[in-house]
Order: structure tokens, then sequence, then C-alpha cells
């Protein structure tokens, strides 16, 4: 498999995706929402990253994706993964204008996206253990 398609790799950046998910979900429910610092510098790599799982999802050949690997999750969340590269692109165009908001259906977008990302967190340790 090429780096690009690492396990382990893979699930340090469903932690990290988490991790700014979550921190995207409680700046919005704030009384004056806005955005975290320096976003653009932190989404835009989780984006790539995303692409890169995409893309890996699409090269792999299916015998690749047995349910209990750890790449199952990539296969079976490939549009969470969509998901979340969308929303990070977004975060990041926000960063850049002008004046800097956080739009409210934005939080609500971030923690669904979040409780999935936790939810393959909990799959894939519960496999590997």
């Amino acid at each position: 498999m090429n780096d690009s398609f690492n396990s382990y790799s893979d699930i340090e950046w469903v932690d990290q995706v988490h991790q700014l998910l979550m921190e995207i979900a409680k700046a919005s429910l704030s009384d004056k929402p806005k955005l975290p610092e320096n976003i653009a510098g932190r989404a835009i790599p989780l984006a790539k990253q995303a692409k890169k799982i995409r893309e890996g999802v699409e090269i792999q050949s299916p015998q690749n994706f047995v349910e209990g690997n750890n790449f199952y999750w990539q296969l079976q969340e490939s549009e969470w993964v969509e998901q979340v590269r969308e929303i990070l692109l977004d975060l990041s165009r926000l960063s850049l204008s002008d004046i800097p908001r956080l739009p409210t259906h934005i939080g609500q977008q971030a923690l669904s996206l979040a409780k999935t990302a936790k939810k393959i967190k909990s799959t894939v340790a519960s496999k590997s253990l």
C-alpha cells in the first residue's frame, strides 16, 4: 500500500479532525461566535489528507476493505471524509475573508461530523485490541 493510505496516520487524522470540529462546535455556542485562531493553518493540511484518503479508497482493490481491518472504515465512511474535507475548506475560506465570521450552521455540522469521528476512533480502537 502507498504512504497516503497509511492506517495509523489516517487514524491520527481522524483524531485531529475530531478535536478541530469539537473546537468549532464549542466556538459556535459562545455569545459571540468566532473562528478559532489559525484555523486555515490547521484546516488546510487536514483537508489535503482527506483528499489523499479518498484517493486511496478509489485506487484500492475491494479485497483490501475486509470488515474488521483498519482500512474498512475508510470505505464505509468515504462520504464522511468528503464532508469533512468540504467543511475544512469552508472554514479556511471563512478565516481568510476580510471579516471572518462563524456561520451558525457550521457549529451543528461540525458537531455532527465530530460524532462520526468519535465513532470511527472507537470502532478502530476496538478492532485493534
